[in-house]
């Protein structure tokens, strides 16, 4: 009888010490669950019986009591009507074995009226038969901050972006932006089979005028040259980018030689029209030189040719816009 009471006492003392050591455990994972701000749900998805903690309702701005009673339903009226599609296409992913866990960052409506996202993970623990759920449990996390700052980093990314397309000190497309929609409208050109037209467009006596007026008014003189040449342009598709120092290149996609011409006809007049005082120029104001080229099928050297025409502009005199054709550049001034 001794026997057998001192081992009852000892099957006592050891079911004791089990039940602080999960009690232990109880508290240690309540601790986690709290200093983490992970809200717990526990869901029985044949029935939609659905066990929130605390914490889950505190996410969207509620305390359990006001949510309650509470079942999958409550999930459903406070998740976002856009996410759930994408909500039961992973959840039935999960349950057809295609992924080892639920996870989704959808949005919930928070009592204040707003949106939050959340992170929402979860997994089924029992099984009414293969591939029907009995019971999932899961978590949320608020990360709505995390989305705010990836929001506001993609933003800023998407600014430095484009400030590197940018020349800084014109604010106009760089040479780096005009390579890149070139490589475009070639590969559009070549498979709709229509032409595309450049211009070289080319500041005269330029080191003239910084010489004699200095570099900030030399600054300000191609500001207003780049201003002149974006007016002249009549289409979204139609660029305008610094090549290099005084030098401009103008792309014109789709646009024949006949409107390319039109153009730097414009150009040249708008910009004789600014009357920029240059004193070292023989034609008293400020101009440019321009070489106009267009092609079709072939435009391995449509920005050579342009270029070729426009230092014949140079040669004859300035002023005026030159036209490469037949491997011989034309002389216009008008």
């Amino acid at each position: 009888m001794k026997d057998t009471k001192t081992a009852l006492e000892k099957e006592v003392t050891a079911l004791r010490a089990q039940v602080n050591t999960l009690t232990d455990k109880q508290t240690q994972l309540e601790l986690v669950i709290k200093s983490t701000g992970v809200g717990i749900w526990d869901w029985y998805v044949q029935t939609g019986e659905t066990i929130f903690n605390e914490r889950w309702a505190n996410i969207i701005g509620y305390t359990l009591d006001e949510l309650s009673p509470v079942s999958i339903q409550t999930w459903l009226d406070y998740a976002h009507p856009d996410d759930l599609v994408e909500s039961e296409r992973l959840l039935k992913e999960h349950w057809a074995g295609k992924s080892d866990y639920y996870i989704f960052e959808s949005r919930m409506k928070h009592k204040d009226g707003h949106w939050i996202w959340v992170l929402d993970t979860g997994q089924v623990i029992e099984w009414e038969s293969e591939g029907v759920p009995k019971r999932m449990i899961g978590t949320h996390l608020d990360i709505t901050q995390k989305r705010e700052n990836i929001e506001q980093l993609n933003i800023a990314n998407t600014r430095l972006k484009q400030l590197s397309y940018l020349d800084s000190l014109l604010n106009i497309p760089n040479r780096r932006a005009y390579q890149e929609a070139l490589e475009r409208e070639i590969s559009r050109a070549k498979r709709e089979n229509t032409p595309i037209s450049m211009l070289m467009v080319d500041v005269d006596h330029f080191k003239r005028y910084n010489d004699s007026y200095g570099h900030l008014e030399g600054d300000k003189a191609l500001a207003r040259v780049a201003c002149n040449i974006r007016q002249a342009l009549n289409r979204g598709t139609d660029l305008v980018a610094r090549y290099g120092g005084e030098e401009f290149v103008v792309l014109l996609p789709g646009t024949q030689l006949e409107g390319a011409i039109h153009i730097a006809q414009q150009i040249k007049q708008q910009i004789e029209d600014e009357n920029i005082e240059h004193k070292g120029s023989p034609h008293s104001v400020l101009t440019v030189s321009i070489g106009v080229s267009t092609a079709v099928g072939n435009f391995d050297n449509l920005l050579q040719q342009a270029d070729m025409a426009m230092y014949r502009a140079k040669q004859s005199g300035r002023n005026c816009y030159e036209i490469y054709q037949d491997n011989e550049p034309n002389k216009q001034v008008g």
